[in-house]
C-alpha cells in the first residue's frame, strides 16, 4: 500500500504533490534518447542561463536565472551592464513563452488529429445486458442505445469518455484494436511520442513562466550578492620564501554536500587573498550536466581534483575519463570507482590490482583501530584520522609520508569550516603542488566526531546519549512527562556548518510531544551508536533473560522508543553502504532486530531540490537513497523532510509534523494490547478487469491468507469467532477471495455499502467473516484531502509557491471532473464512493483500489499528470482516518502503517 507525501512522493500519483494557487514548476523534464532508451537520472538545479533552448538540460531555471547575474559579476559588469542582463532575459523569456505556447497548440491539433483518424466512425454495437453495469441513469441511456458511433473524437473526449463510460470506452478501444491490429499498434507508438513530446513542451513552458515570475525580483537578488560578498582585499598575503614559479590550479566538484559550496568559495577567494597563486575553481556535480565544456576545460589544466560525495553514475564515470593528466586526486566519501582514482605522491588507491593502498607497515596499524568487526572497519578508519598522521612520522618510507598528507587532508575536510579548507588547500599546495615556502598552516580546528546537541544549549556539545539525557532529565522541555524518546541520527557535516533545519527539527519535535535524543554522526559510525549507545525496553528483557548477550553495548544505554536516521545514508556503511547496494543488510536486520523498536528514515532530499520534488515528485537516485536502501536495512517508514533551494537545505514544517504524527501511532501501536489492536489487509488486484483479484506473481494467497490468520491468532490478534488452528481455516482463504470479486460486480457495486450487506459473505460465512464496506460522500472526500486553511510559509517552508489548502481537491477535479456529479469508477448510484470489504474481529479485509482506467494501458503507463480517481482516495483515506485512525495495514506480506 502505498503511502503518498504531501510535498512530494515516489509514487508516481500527483494529486499528493503540491500544486498552488501559482503553479511554477521549475525545472523542465525532457527524457533524452526516446521513451524506450534507459538513462542514468538527472538531479537538482544547474546553472544555466537558456534552459529553454536546451531541452536535455535538467535545472532550476530560477537559478538559471540568478546563475546568469552571478556571472555577470563575476565578470566585472558595471552596475548598468548587470541591470540590461535582467531587461534582456525578461524579454527573451516572454518571445519563448509565446513561441513554446504555439508549439503545444500545433502538438495538440496533432493529437487530436490521431485520435480522430483511430476511432472516428467506428460502429459499436453492444448486448442489451450492458447498460446493468451502469453507474448512474444517464449512462444506462446511453449503453442502452446498442448501437454507438463516434463521428469526432478529439483528445479531450477521448479523456472524458473514460471518466463518464468506462463501459463504452473499453468497447472502442477493443473494437479499434480487432479492426487492424498494426494499425492499433502503430497508433499507440504515435500518441505515446506525441505525449512525451507535450509533457516537455508542458514543462518548458512551466519553466519559462517562472522565470517571468522571477525576473522581476532579480535585480535585488544581484544587488544583495554585491552587498553580502566579503571584502578579500583586506586580507594581507602570506610570506613566501620564494617567488611561486606558476600558477597552482585545483579544482574541486562536490556531490552530496552542495550545501557547502558558498563556504567553499569562499574559501576559493580567501585563498586568492592569502596566495594568489593558488586558484581553486569550485563546481557541484550537476554542473557536470550542465557546464561540462567549463569543467572539463578546467580539469584539463588542474594539478589537483578534489571531489567529495560524489555517486551519480553518469558524474562518476565522465570524470572518471578525465582524470589521467591530472598529477593528484583527492576523493573523498564517494562511489567506489571514483576513490580509486585517488593518488597523491606515491600513494595511490589504483584499483587494478597494481597498487592497493598503504604499505604493510601501515596495514599493521591500521588495524590497531576498530573492533575488529567487518562492519566497523570504516569506523576504526575515523579513529585511526586523529592520530594517524602523528604515527605515520615514524614509519620510514616516502608512501607513509605520502599517506600521512592523504591522511591530514581528509583530517581538514572532514572537521570543516572555512579556515580548515583554506589550510587545506595551503597545505596541499605547499607538500605536493608548489612549494614556495609558506608557513605550515595550523592544524585543523576540531569538532567531535560523535556528540549530542541541543537548541536550548547553543554550542555545547554532549559526549553521548547518556551524558546528554542526564542533562535533560534536570532541564530538557519535555523531562518528566513520559513522552516517547526517539533516537535521531543527524549527519555531521550538517551540524558543523550551521545548517539551520537541525534546530527546527529538534525545536519542532518537542513541539509535537516527543524527546529525541539528537545524534550526530558521519555516516559510517550510524550502526556503532545505535548498537552500543541506544538500547530499547525489549532488548533488556532479551538481556535479563539469558536470550541475548551483551555484547558491546553500554551499561549507560539510553533507551528509546524508536529510531529516525536525518543522515541519508545506509545505517551500516555510511557513504560506503550508498554503493553496496545492501551488502551490510544483514548487519542493520541484526542490530535493529535486537531493538525492536520502529525504525523510521526521515532526511532532506540531497540530489533533487525543492522545485523538482513539488512539480516531478521524487525520482531516480533520490528514490533509491530514500527508499530503497532504507527498506534493506529495514526501515519501516520513509519520510522526506524538505530539501535543496539553490544550495541551501530547508525544511518544510508540514513534512515534521506527518514524521512525529507517525512516530507518535507507531510509539502508540507498541504500547497497545495486542488483542485491541486494528489491522487492514489489501489484496492485490492489476490490472482491472482480468481477473486479478487476489493473485500475486508466484504466490498462492488464499494459502497465504490462511497461514496470515492463523499466526495472527497465535500472536494474540483479535479475530472474532474465528476458529483457532491451521487446519480449521483450510479453505476460508479461497471463500473469503469469492466474496470480494463478488462485491465486484458492477450491480451490487451501484447500490452501494446496502448492496454489499445484502450479498453477504458467502461461504466465509461459516468461519465468523462478516460483509464490511462504507460509504464515503464527496463532501467528507473534500473534507479529508483539505488542509488548515490557516496554513502558510510556517507550515509549508521554502516551496516555489504557496499552495491553497485544497489543493489535493483541485488536482482530482482536473483530472476526474467536479466531485459532487462525479459517477465513474467504483462509484454508487447516488454519488457516494463505496470502499467494500471484509471484517474478521478487528482485521478489515479489502482489495486495492483500481489504477488508471480499464482497457487504456497508456493513460496508466504515460499520463504525467496520472491523479488517481476519487474512490481510491477515498478508500485510503477512510481506512486511514475514519475506520481506524492508527492502524497496521499490511499488503503482500509487507507491514506498512497509513
Amino acid at each position: 500500500m502505498a503511502t503518498h507525501h504531501v510535498a512530494g512522493s515516489s509514487a508516481s500519483h500527483s494529486w499528493a504533490r503540491v500544486p498552488g494557487r501559482r503553479q511554477t514548476p521549475l525545472r523542465p523534464n525532457a527524457p533524452r534518447g526516446g521513451p524506450h532508451r534507459p538513462q542514468a537520472p538527472q538531479y537538482r538545479n544547474s546553472h544555466v542561463a537558456r534552459v529553454i533552448d536546451k531541452p536535455d538540460v535538467k535545472q532550476s531555471s530560477a537559478e538559471a536565472f540568478i546563475a546568469s547575474v552571478e556571472q555577470s559579476l563575476k565578470d566585472a559588469a558595471p552596475e548598468q551592464e548587470a541591470a540590461s542582463v535582467v531587461a534582456a532575459s525578461t524579454a527573451e523569456l516572454q518571445q519563448q513563452v509565446t513561441a513554446i505556447e504555439q508549439q503545444l497548440a500545433d502538438l495538440q491539433q496533432q493529437i487530436d488529429a490521431r485520435i480522430n483518424a483511430t476511432f472516428s466512425n467506428i460502429r459499436i454495437t453492444l448486448p442489451a445486458e450492458a447498460a446493468a453495469g451502469a453507474s448512474d441513469e444517464r449512462q444506462r441511456q446511453q449503453l442502452q442505445q446498442q448501437e454507438h458511433t463516434f463521428a469526432d473524437i478529439d483528445d479531450a473526449a477521448f479523456a472524458a469518455l473514460g471518466r463518464t463510460n468506462p463501459l463504452l470506452l473499453m468497447a472502442l478501444l477493443e473494437a479499434a484494436q480487432s479492426a487492424d491490429k498494426a494499425s492499433w499498434q502503430a497508433f499507440q507508438s504515435d500518441l505515446q511520442t506525441l505525449k512525451l513530446k507535450r509533457q516537455r513542451l508542458s514543462s518548458q513552458l512551466a519553466d519559462a513562466r517562472s522565470l517571468l515570475d522571477i525576473a522581476l525580483r532579480a535585480e535585488g537578488k544581484r544587488q544583495g550578492l554585491a552587498a553580502v560578498r566579503p571584502d578579500e582585499q583586506a586580507i594581507t598575503p602570506l610570506r613566501t620564501s620564494t617567488t611561486p614559479t606558476r600558477t597552482v590550479r585545483i579544482v574541486l566538484i562536490c556531490g552530496f554536500e552542495s550545501f557547502n559550496v558558498a563556504l567553499y568559495n569562499s574559501a576559493a577567494r580567501r585563498l586568492a587573498a592569502l596566495a594568489p597563486h593558488i586558484q581553486l575553481r569550485v563546481f557541484s556535480d550537476r554542473d557536470i550536466a550542465t557546464r561540462r565544456g567549463e569543467v572539463a576545460a578546467a580539469l584539463a589544466g588542474a594539478d589537483c581534483l578534489f571531489g567529495s560525495l560524489l555517486f551519480d553514475y553518469d558524474t562518476v564515470e565522465w570524470l572518471r575519463g578525465q582524470l589521467a593528466a591530472v598529477p593528484v586526486v583527492l576523493v573523498f566519501e564517494s562511489a567506489l570507482e571514483l576513490m580509486g582514482q585517488t593518488r597523491i605522491g606515491s600513494f595511490t588507491m589504483d584499483p587494478s590490482g597494481k597498487s592497493k593502498g598503504p604499505p604493510p607497515a601501515v596495514k599493521k596499524v591500521l588495524s590497531l583501530f576498530g573492533s575488529g568487526r567487518e562492519e566497523d572497519r570504516l569506523t576504526g578508519y575515523l579513529s585511526f584520522l586523529k592520530i594517524g598522521p602523528q604515527l605515520l612520522k615514524f614509519i620510514p618510507g616516502k608512501k607513509a609520508k605520502d599517506l600521512r598528507s592523504w591522511l591530514t587532508v581528509y583530517g581538514y575536510w572532514n572537521q570543516g569550516g572555512l579556515s580548515n579548507v583554506v589550510s587545506m588547500f595551503l597545505y596541499l599546495t605547499e607538500q605536493h603542488l608548489a612549494p614556495a615556502g609558506l608557513s605550515i598552516p595550523p592544524p585543523p580546528q576540531e569538532t567531535p566526531q560523535t556528540g549530542c546537541l541541543h537548541p536550548a544549549q547553543p554550542g555545547r556539545y554532549w559526549t553521548s546519549p547518556a551524558e546528554y539525557m542526564a542533562w535533560y532529565a534536570r532541564e530538557g522541555p519535555l523531562r518528566g512527562t513520559g513522552a516517547p524518546v526517539v533516537g535521531l541520527l543527524l549527519y555531521r557535516k550538517h551540524v558543523i556548518t550551521d545548517q539551520p533545519y537541525i534546530q527546527q527539527l529538534i525545536s519542532q519535535m518537542e513541539a509535537e510531544g516527543l524527546i529525541p535524543v539528537p545524534v550526530f554522526i558521519n555516516g559510517v559510525e550510524a550502526h556503532t551508536v545505535v548498537r552500543d549507545q541506544l538500547t530499547s525496553e525489549y532488548e533488556q528483557s532479551l538481556i535479563a533473560s539469558g536470550e541475548l548477550p551483551r555484547g558491546s553495548l553500554r551499561k549507560d544505554a539510553v533507551k528509546v522508543d524508536a529510531l529516525v536516521s536525518t543522515i541519508g545514508f545506509p545505517l551500516v556503511g555510511g557513504p560506503a553502504g550508498t554503493m553496496e547496494g545492501g551488502r551490510q543488510a544483514e548487519v542493520a536486520k541484526s542490530i535493529l532486530s535486537s531493538m525492536n523498536v520502529p525504525y523510521v528514515v526521515a532526511a532532506p532530499l540531497l540530489i533533487q531540490d525543492m522545485a523538482s520534488w513539488a512539480e516531478q515528485g521524487i525520482q531516480g537516485l533520490q528514490s533509491v537513497v530514500l527508499y530503497s536502501l532504507p527498506e534493506l536495512d529495514g526501515a519501516i517508514d520513509t519520510v522526506p523532510l524538505g530539501g535543496l533551494v539553490g544550495d541551501d537545505i530547508f525544511l518544510v514544517p508540514e513534512r515534521v509534523t506527518r514524521l512525529s504524527s507517525r512516530v507518535h501511532k507507531w510509539v502508540s501501536l507498541r504500547r497497545k494490547p495486542t488483542s485491541d489492536r486494528k489491522l487492514a489487509l489489501m489484496l492485490y488486484g492489476f490490472p482491472p478487469g482480468v481477473g486479478a483479484t487476489g493473485t500475486a506473481a508466484l504466490l498462492n494467497v488464499p494459502k497465504s491468507l490462511e497461514q496470515l490468520l492463523a499466526a495472527m491468532q497465535e500472536a494474540g490478534y483479535h479475530l472474532g469467532p474465528l476458529p483457532s488452528g491451521h487446519d480449521a481455516l483450510e479453505g476460508l482463504g479461497e471463500a473469503i477471495l469469492k466474496t470480494l470479486k463478488a462485491q465486484e460486480e458492477p450491480r451490487t457495486f451501484s447500490r452501494g455499502a446496502a448492496g454489499i450487506t445484502a450479498l453477504g459473505a458467502g461461504e466465509a460465512e461459516q468461519w465468523g467473516v462478516q460483509p464490511a464496506a462504507a460509504e464515503v460522500t464527496p463532501q467528507q472526500l473534500r473534507e479529508l484531502l483539505t488542509f488548515p486553511a490557516e496554513w502558510g510559509p510556517t507550515e509549508w517552508g521554502p516551496i516555489p509557491y504557496l499552495p491553497s489548502e485544497d489543493f489535493l481537491v483541485k488536482r482530482m477535479e482536473a483530472q476526474w471532473g467536479d466531485l459532487n456529479s462525479y459517477r465513474g469508477i467504483n462509484s454508487t448510484m447516488s454519488g457516494t464512493l463505496l470502499v467494500p470489504g471484509v471484517q474478521v474481529g478487528n482485521l478489515w479485509i479489502g482489495v486495492q483500489p483500481l489504477l488508471g482506467v480499464e482497457g487504456d494501458p497508456m493513460r496508466l503507463l504515460f499520463e504525467r499528470d496520472l491523479t488517481p480517481h476519487p474512490q481510491y482516495a477515498a478508500t485510503y483515506k477512510w481506512l486511514q482516518e475514519v475506520r481506524y485512525g492508527p492502524f497496521v495495514a499490511t499488503s503482500r506480506g509487507q507491514l506498512f502503517r497509513c
